[in-house]
């Protein structure tokens, strides 16, 4: 495993798994801002940590798992799944994303994210099952 890929695997140990959300200035420049998590939104690292709490107050993600990993240069790309527990029901789900970032002295400098939040929030019950085929469907969501 690369030193880019130790530090991703780290960060998600650390954030997601441990809940360790203070240590995000350990990961992040302090000028990084992280896209993708949010429709037309780049996050700064103080906005990334009110992301983070916000999701943690849904869920306890017990394991993330690099499955997929690509570097180049001061690059790496990642696919990823996780696992986490539902603190409302309970209930264990899985997901995924993939996660493209510039990592400079061992700090992400630049963040490009894309996580199935349609499949997360379907298997939370914040959305219906089936959603993605309702809306292909014209269904509108009140």
């Amino acid at each position: 495993m690369s030193c880019k890929v130790k530090l991703l695997q780290q960060f998600y140990d650390r954030i997601w798994v441990a809940g360790a959300v203070g240590e995000i200035d350990r990961f992040f420049n302090t000028q990084v801002e992280a896209s993708g998590l949010m429709h037309e939104l780049e996050l700064t690292a103080v906005e990334f940590h009110d992301f983070a709490v916000a999701l943690q107050e849904i869920m306890e993600v017990s394991q993330v798992t690099l499955e997929k990993t690509i570097e180049q240069g001061e690059w790496v790309s990642a696919m990823g799944t996780f696992e986490a527990t539902l603190r409302a029901s309970g209930r264990t789900i899985t997901g995924s994303g993939m996660l493209m970032a510039r990592i400079v002295d061992d700090r992400i400098v630049e963040a490009f994210n894309c996580v199935d939040f349609l499949s997360l929030f379907e298997k939370s019950g914040l959305l219906p099952e089936n959603a993605l085929a309702l809306g292909m469907a014209g269904h509108r969501f009140t």
